[in-house]
């Protein structure tokens, strides 16, 4: 899909991904680094306002703290009677109304020997200051932490939050100071003076603590439990573990730790009460090691820092889009005549080179279209040259030498390669003697007419012509491309070639020249076929045993008819119709051979030929007539004394005495009135032959007649055919 893309939106593909990944890259940036300074900025201000806080709690509980600090400091040095004790502990409380109560709680006995318990309890009320008398069997204070710590650390110290239930009846946190008694010059612990502070004060003061819109602070204890929260089911009920254990916070759980050792500090956390991701801000209170806690939503906190990060988007956006434009006009003054040298190139892909751009437009592309005219220029010289040298090369090789030798840059090397082709040997009977008396020019156009039919045939079944020697075909199919189907379009191409003698021979007459007859061989085996010579004059050959075994078979033919050897009808199994079979000996072959006479061949192509036999005649009275015996186109020997007894058009029957050889090719000369000669030869090959007793009797069939022989023929077949003895 990209590769088809066009220009334009490669460009706008290219430029505007890589700019938004810039814009996106520095509007990260800018959002992380703001975010950093809003919590830094932040953090300082929340850091502030958490010691503003904490001071102003801590101001409050120290205040506190020395209250029953002085009276405990006071109570050592004198005795008091309960008439003065419990309206000065009435009067310390009126001036300071940050303490709901306190106690002055005595050891068993210690503030009277005849009395067990002793500890008055002044605290607030809807009513004004309510003195209640602790210690009974039910409230044994000397039991309860605020009096056992301070008494066994022998230090003030606060208390954890607790429901004081039969004293004070609510939610406090106590600060107790121990008081002692010198007896005998030795110290003796005397009880405890205490202060107590309501969790409701604390609850205001923390819920004065506002931050942005939905922000709030909390306090811890020092075990982590939740002194005030603004969900009131937290209060002395959970703890910030038991509330990371319900949720499996691990994080919340180890700032949890960190509050309580006294830690201070911030993190960003999912608010355990709303869910939000939040800002956690904390600080410890030194005075009772309690811990306070301000939470702040991020949505809140970094609102403003959306609201800018999302125009700044927005203006990027804008930004693309006006990019985009401007690329797209640009691009269309660039793809403009880039669209028309597409044009124009389909035009030359098409094969016409003479189309030409407008040499206009930006430097660039005024030099592009003047290259592109040159090119066109070069291309029409190119092809010129290329298809004179094609064309002429071809009339002496074939065209798929020619390409191999052309495209190929070891084309012309010398060597060869073996491979199975199937190889093709036609040739004319009696071709030289029929041509002895023609003219130079009339032997050439009589050639050229079949050559050129027979070559036509060739090519459209790609074979590659070898040599053509005279009238005689050298051809071979599987090289130099692979062919997988090689021996079904020989003998097809072969059979097509038989047919067209049909064609050329009526062509032939028409202008007095004499009927052909040829003879094809087909054979299929391995040869080495490449290039073969020397440097100076090399040529894409074959060579091989295969090579001359079909030059062999050739010698076997008659005229139209086509032989195949026994491997190439392996090959080809039912795809061809066999018209007869017969056993010959071949020079250098050890065994007879069988040799197959093809009439038809079926598959893609299909082509039949017609019979060859034709019904002999007997003739009235034998006709006389003379044989020469041929052997490499030389006449080897002469049979006098030969008699035609039957006839046809292509064959006859002849009785002689002499000697003769089946397959052997003669010269039959038809004897006049007189015993001389008849005008015209006729060439022929035995192909029966039937010996007894010293005369023989063969059957010869015609392979080339003269004009002047077949007027002969002519004559005799149209004497009364009467049985003869």
């Amino acid at each position: 899909m990209w590769k088809n893309a066009s220009l334009a939106a490669k460009l706008i593909v290219v430029i505007v991904s890589a700019t938004a990944l810039i814009f996106v890259g520095v509007l990260m940036y800018d959002y992380q680094t703001s975010k950093k300074t809003v919590l830094s900025e932040m953090g300082d201000n929340v850091k502030n306002l958490t010691l503003k806080t904490v001071y102003q709690i801590e101001a409050t509980l120290n205040s506190i703290e020395k209250v029953p600090e002085c009276l405990a400091n006071y109570l050592e040095c004198e005795c008091q009677q309960p008439e003065t004790l419990e309206p000065f502990l009435k009067a310390l409380l009126a001036q300071n109304p940050a303490i709901y109560g306190m106690a002055a709680a005595f050891e068993p006995y210690s503030f009277k020997p005849q009395r067990y318990y002793y500890c008055p309890y002044i605290h607030r009320s809807d009513s004004g200051l309510v003195i209640t008398h602790l210690g009974s069997e039910n409230y044994r204070y000397w039991l309860w932490d605020w009096y056992t710590l301070p008494k066994e650390l022998g230090r003030a110290m606060w208390s954890e939050p607790y429901y004081d239930e039969g004293g004070g009846n609510i939610i406090m946190t106590t600060y107790s100071a121990p008081m002692y008694r010198t007896v005998n010059n030795h110290k003796k612990f005397g009880g405890v003076i205490t202060a107590d502070i309501s969790l409701f004060w604390l609850e205001e003061i923390i819920a004065r603590v506002k931050i942005l819109q939905s922000g709030y602070a909390f306090l811890l204890s020092r075990n982590g439990d939740f002194i005030t929260h603004p969900q009131e089911r937290l209060i002395m009920r959970e703890s910030i573990f038991s509330v990371a254990e319900a949720r499996g916070d691990a994080q919340l759980r180890e700032l949890g730790r960190k509050m309580v050792q006294g830690s201070e500090g911030y993190a960003c956390i999912t608010d355990f009460a709303s869910g939000k991701r939040s800002v956690l801000y904390y600080a410890p209170l030194p005075s009772n090691g309690w811990s306070l806690g301000i939470i702040l939503p991020e949505d809140e906190l970094f609102a403003g820092l959306r609201q800018m990060s999302l125009k700044l988007a927005l203006i990027g956006f804008g930004g693309l889009v006006l990019l985009i434009l401007l690329i797209i006009i640009i691009s269309r003054t660039i793809t403009r005549p880039l669209r028309t040298l597409a044009t124009t190139t389909e035009a030359i892909g098409q094969g016409d080179f003479a189309v030409t751009v407008a040499e206009t437009g930006p430097r660039e592309i005024l030099h592009l279209a003047q290259a592109f005219n040159r090119l066109g220029r070069q291309l029409i010289e190119y092809i010129e040259k290329r298809d004179f040298i094609r064309d002429t090369f071809g009339r002496y090789v074939t065209q798929e030498v020619v390409s191999k030798l052309m495209e190929s840059r070891n084309g012309l090397e010398l060597g060869g390669e073996d491979r199975e082709l199937t190889i093709l040997m036609s040739d004319l009977r009696g071709f030289t003697a029929l041509t002895a008396e023609m003219s130079p020019r009339r032997v050439v156009i009589f050639l050229n007419r079949y050559l050129a039919k027979m070559i036509e045939i060739l090519m459209d079944h790609r074979g590659v012509i070898d040599e053509i020697i005279g009238d005689g075909i050298l051809a071979f199919f599987g090289a130099p491309q692979p062919m997988e189907d090689h021996p079904f379009q020989a003998v097809a191409c072969a059979l097509q070639m038989q047919a067209a003698m049909a064609e050329i021979n009526a062509l032939n007459e028409a202008e007095g020249f004499p009927r052909l007859e040829m003879g094809i061989a087909v054979n299929t085996g391995d040869v080495v076929v490449g290039n073969i010579g020397s440097e100076r004059r090399t040529k894409y050959s074959i060579v091989g045993a295969q090579v001359n075994f079909t030059a062999r078979m050739e010698s076997y033919t008659v005229g139209g008819q086509v032989l195949i050897s026994p491997s190439t009808l392996a090959r080809l199994k039912d795809q061809v119709e066999v018209r007869k079979s017969f056993q010959v000996e071949m020079k250098g072959v050890p065994k007879p051979v069988t040799l197959y006479d093809i009439r038809a061949v079926h598959g893609p192509i299909e082509v039949v030929l017609p019979d060859l036999a034709e019904d002999l005649k007997p003739l009235p009275q034998p006709q006389p007539a003379r044989l020469h015996r041929i052997k490499d186109k030389i006449i080897t020997d002469t049979i006098d004394r030969v008699w035609i007894t039957d006839l046809s058009n292509q064959e006859a029957v002849a009785t002689f005495s002499g000697v003769l050889k089946e397959w052997d090719d003669v010269r039959l000369h038809l004897l006049d009135e007189t015993g001389g000669e008849s005008a015209g030869k006729i060439f022929a090959k035995v192909i029966v032959l039937k010996l007894s007793q010293g005369q023989g009797e063969a059957k010869i069939r015609f392979t080339s007649v003269s004009p002047e022989a077949q007027t002969f023929l002519e004559k005799l077949l149209k004497k009364d055919f009467s049985p003869h003895n």
